[in-house]
């Protein structure tokens, strides 16, 4: 096309900027005629770098597992208010549950009529909810476990010594205000194992040990609750020492007999150290008494056990969750008491025959063979006298973290159910052989029974002796 043939086709508000495109237009058609080798793509220019090439492929894979409805699963990070009040809810539901099954007997209809089984259908369905909310706040104890592999390593190098950390158990769920709350203790726990339970690598040495200590930390289910072990294969407890501090620091009288287990939970007791001198580790006024008393605030119990020459072993028996808990509903003294059932071994009637008397005039059960301490609840609460006849109560037979057994004494059984824990510590104070309170379904307020408290109290009251109770059972 001409020149004057292309003036003569511009509209009369043709500009000189659509002009100079034109002729670009033009000069990239008469380009276009000529023989050209055709352009690739981009992609096809740039090779893929090691770094992009794995990430095309893997998003590659995720588009197609997306579209055939296998893709990973989706999570949402929600406000810890939100999972709180509606765990506060499920506790309301729990106790509201626990009224409607409480007016349905009382009412005295038929276990097979239209509204029983609707109300075991509603009783069912409750536990379901309450479980599946309690698995939205468990975590896997891997997080804390990672936190105390740095603080083996500070406390090695603080003392010198070569120290090997073993975990096992990582994921093993629980509460995640439980582990929040469990940091401290057991960081001061792995502190005090590294200074006070590993000896330097040169002693370990001349024992025929390698240079190297070996911490192992532990955490498994068992029996409905979470259980912590902390491992060490260091010297173990010197058991002389311990009893000599603490007589000198006036803890125990001189001429006290203790035996083993007495003088190794003299450790516990406020104001025991062992350490020398004050340190970063050690000596610092914090002992086994804070460490105790954290775990018992978390309705945990924590036991010692310890071989000279081949280490110790700290339990840390803990409950899954701090919200609700299945327990055992009693009568005492015409008092209504909750005891956690993950404590209960076994529930019997004695025979006037199982009953026996031991020289300091406590009364022990034969169980199988077994004598076990009788422990008055009614008596150690202090809402009566201790009995004299054993004739239609029941026995609870319950056991600790180190399987002493003791067989706490009610009225009787009057129901087990689900619970929901009600803390006593922030709104009254601390009971002593009361771990919590709770709500009934008749409105009542019924206190939760401390079982590892109950078992030492024959000790603590002039019932049997510790070592009794410790050789028992």
């Amino acid at each position: 096309m001409a020149d004057s043939e292309r003036a003569e086709a511009k509209p009369a508000d043709f500009d000189e900027k659509q002009e100079e495109q034109v002729e670009d237009l033009g000069k990239s058609e008469a380009s276009a005629e000529q023989p050209a080798l055709e352009e690739p793509a981009l992609d096809e220019l740039t090779p893929p770098s090691p770094a992009t090439a794995p990430a095309k492929r893997e998003s590659e894979k995720t588009a197609a597992a997306a579209e055939k409805g296998g893709g990973a699963k989706a999570t949402i990070r929600v406000d810890l208010e939100r999972v709180d009040r509606l765990i506060n809810l499920v506790g309301e539901l729990v106790i509201n549950q626990a009224m409607v099954s409480q007016c349905v007997e009382e009412a005295g209809l038929a276990a097979n009529s239209s509204v029983a089984t609707g109300l075991d259908e509603f009783n069912q369905l409750t536990r379901e909810i309450q479980e599946s909310v309690m698995a939205i706040r468990a975590q896997p104890v891997k997080s804390l476990f990672q936190r105390m592999s740095r603080i083996v390593r500070e406390a090695a190098n603080a003392t010198g010594k070569t120290v090997r950390l073993v975990t096992d158990g990582e994921s093993t769920e629980v509460d995640k205000t439980v582990i929040e709350r469990l940091s401290d203790p057991l960081t001061h726990m792995i502190r005090n194992a590294v200074d006070h339970g590993l000896e330097k690598p040169e002693d370990r040495l001349a024992k025929g040990k390698t240079a190297e200590g070996v911490i192992q930390l532990t955490a498994a289910h068992r029996s409905g609750r979470v259980v912590i072990d902390i491992v060490d294969d260091g010297a173990g407890i010197n058991r002389e020492r311990v009893k000599q501090i603490a007589i000198e620091k006036g803890l125990i009288p001189a001429d006290a007999a203790l035996s083993d287990t007495e003088i190794d939970n003299l450790l516990f007791l406020p104001g025991f150290s062992t350490a020398k001198e004050v340190s970063n580790l050690s000596g610092r006024g914090v002992g086994m008494d804070v460490v105790k008393r954290a775990i018992q605030a978390l309705g945990g119990r924590i036991a010692l056990t310890s071989t000279p020459g081949q280490g110790s072993t700290f339990s840390i028996s803990l409950p899954l969750t701090l919200a609700v808990l299945d327990g055992m509903v009693v009568r005492v003294a015409d008092q209504t008491f909750v005891a956690p059932l993950s404590a209960i071994v076994e529930t019997f009637k004695p025979e006037a025959s199982d009953i026996h008397t031991i020289g300091d005039g406590s009364n022990v059960v034969c169980v199988r063979g077994s004598f076990v301490p009788i422990a008055d609840v009614g008596a150690l609460l202090g809402f009566r006298e201790p009995l004299d006849d054993y004739n239609n109560k029941v026995i609870l037979l319950v056991e600790n973290a180190n399987g002493v057994r003791s067989a706490l004494v009610v009225d009787n059984i009057q129901d087990q159910r689900q619970v929901v824990i009600k803390g006593l510590e922030d709104n009254y104070g601390h009971v002593p052989d009361i771990a919590a309170a709770t709500i009934l379904g008749d409105g009542r307020i019924a206190l939760i029974l401390d079982t590892d408290a109950l078992i030492t109290s024959p000790a603590n009251k002039g019932g049997a002796p510790e070592s009794e109770l410790a050789l028992t059972g």
